[in-house]
């Protein structure tokens, strides 16, 4: 009964953690309008702006207050109170770098310093996701049967951010009236490929039987026709204009106006499941008081309608209530190890352990069943990660984890080096020898790139026949030794043994470092990129730096 009432309260303050992270993505609305609003901004636009960062302050403030009577939950070695007090500062001061592009007139507000604002706010939401992540552990910890429900409504709530980030990839290009960038596009379609995985998830969460309630059933119909309907199609339609001429039929403040209004749904599936696991988590606990009150009557009635037989009651009834009993408590911790006694007689005794031993079991399979559908999630997750041929990290891998290194690397200040390399005469050795052979230089460029990596570095095949490296502290003079180590290094190895050992290849390579782009990877992949194509107009085979831009 403790535990029901335990995931009670938590599940108020994960409702309150996801609350405050939607109320951050929300503020990106009228903050994305606002930035592409000349000075001086419009009342309606500044009041919106105004009463959404009110709403956001209201939300961190009725979180921060929830959890503070109770003593600071500490999930993973993430500590509530000081991993809020990190989100409030970083919400402050991407606030104040809005309001410091907000200051300039509108001409004067580069598209660089458009993204940085935006992107600001957006590196908010990551810092609440550690409270809500630790929230949801201790409510499952507490009571296990909500599982389903709350890892759900973490998705959805995973869902809306994306939602919500995706519509703040467009925010520069709209206010600028520019098409849309490389890096630009490139982040939509990493965002884009984030929601359809996230999509994936919750639908086959919600086909768990007797684990979705109608209400959630309905309000995802409405995220499938709203969002993935409508707000798709806006999405589609604005695409298109910026990857044509950049003359958009809508500002930014507009398209937040029909965007934002249709990732509501979303909300209201999170909602419609955290309701399911509270009702679930009550129910537990009216179930769970019922027992109690009917064992201590029930034994009452026993010990006193039964006092002179107490031989009887003592090892036929007593002792095989006392062990099953144990049991029971040892199940309601998901203790499947704990001994029933064997039945002595065919009576309702006998019921309550074979009912008690059937309960057991079911206990066992559900839990293998979950355990074998987490291992399977897992094991997708993996391979949507994971080049099937090189068994190096994909693009979008490479990405992700990058934008992390990159993020220690800016706060901590140490030098990256980003290297791009591509195999040299790749579609000629195709032609030539087959597609097997292609495969087996591929092959043979993976194998020398992991050799040659050191600790903390990362590398990922990038598509076809280019690779990239991310070398963490590792300036442009250390990134260039480097480069001509694993250039000699593929050139030496052979890609077809000895069946011919006449067939080499050749790599050419491109190296960007943060010392001279920054610590931005769009930038520093961009650079690297056209340096390896300066290496290749000069003769393949070579390294090029990329010069400071």
């Amino acid at each position: 009964m403790h535990n029901a009432s335990e995931s009670l309260r938590l599940l108020d303050q994960l409702r309150l953690g996801l609350l405050a992270a939607e109320m951050v993505s929300r503020e990106r609305g009228p903050t994305n309008g606002a930035l592409g609003d000349a000075l001086p901004m419009r009342q309606s636009q500044a009041q919106a702006l105004k009463e959404a960062r009110a709403r956001t302050d209201q939300a961190f403030d009725a979180l921060a207050q929830a959890v503070a009577p109770h003593h600071p939950l500490v999930e993973g070695g993430i500590d509530l109170a000081q991993s809020m007090q990190t989100a409030q500062g970083a919400l402050a001061k991407a606030r104040a770098g809005v309001d410091q592009v907000l200051a300039l007139p509108k001409e004067q507000r580069s598209a660089e310093a458009i993204r940085d604002a935006v992107y600001g706010m957006v590196a908010v939401v990551p810092l609440l996701t550690q409270v809500t992540n630790a929230l949801a552990s201790a409510v499952q910890q507490a009571y296990t049967a909500v599982g389903d429900d709350v890892q759900g409504a973490r998705l959805a709530a995973e869902l809306r951010e994306y939602a919500g980030l995706l519509g703040s990839h467009f925010t520069a290009a709209l206010v600028k009236g520019n098409p849309f960038s490389t890096a630009e596009r490139s982040a939509i379609d990493e965002t884009r490929g984030r929601i359809a995985q996230l999509r994936a998830l919750v639908e086959l969460r919600l086909q768990i039987p007797d684990k979705t309630t109608g209400s959630v059933v309905l309000a995802w119909s409405a995220v499938e026709t709203r969002y993935f309907g409508v707000a798709r199609a806006l999405l589609d339609k604005v695409l298109a204009q910026g990857e044509g001429d950049g003359r958009y039929d809508l500002s930014a403040a507009g398209f937040a106006a029909l965007y934002v209004p249709e990732m509501n749904p979303i909300l209201a599936v999170r909602d419609a499941l955290l309701a399911q696991a509270r009702e679930r988590a009550s129910l537990e606990h009216q179930r769970a008081l019922r027992v109690l009150v009917w064992a201590l009557a029930g034994s009452g009635l026993l010990l006193t309608v039964l006092a002179g037989a107490l031989y009887v009651i003592q090892h036929r009834v007593l002792r095989p209530l006392a062990q099953t009993t144990r049991a029971l408590k040892a199940l309601a911790n998901d203790d499947l190890q704990a001994h029933l006694p064997d039945p002595v007689a065919d009576d309702e005794m006998a019921a309550v352990i074979g009912a008690v031993r059937s309960l057991q079991s079911q206990t066992r399979r559900r839990q293998d069943l979950e355990r074998e559908r987490d291992r399977l999630i897992e094991q997708l997750k993996e391979q949507s990660e994971t080049d099937y041929l090189t068994g190096l990290p994909n693009r979008r891998a490479f990405i992700e984890k990058a934008r992390g290194v990159l993020a220690q690397a800016m706060r901590y200040d140490f030098d990256v080096a980003v290297l791009v390399l591509d195999i040299d005469w790749f579609k000629q050795l195709n032609d030539s020898l087959g597609h097997a052979a292609g495969d087996k230089a591929l092959l043979v460029v993976a194998d020398v790139v992991r050799t040659q990596l050191r600790e903390g570095d990362m590398a990922a095949r990038f598509g076809g026949e280019e690779f990239v490296l991310l070398l963490s502290y590792c300036d442009r003079a250390q990134g260039m030794r480097f480069a001509e180590r694993l250039r000699q290094a593929i050139a030496e190895a052979q890609v077809l043994g000895a069946a011919d050992p006449s067939i080499r290849i050749t790599v050419s390579l491109g190296i960007a470092d943060s010392g001279r782009l920054g610590w931005g990877l769009d930038a520093l992949l961009s650079a690297a990129d056209a340096a390896m194509y300066q290496a290749k107009n000069a003769g393949r085979n070579r390294a090029v730096a990329a010069s400071a831009m």
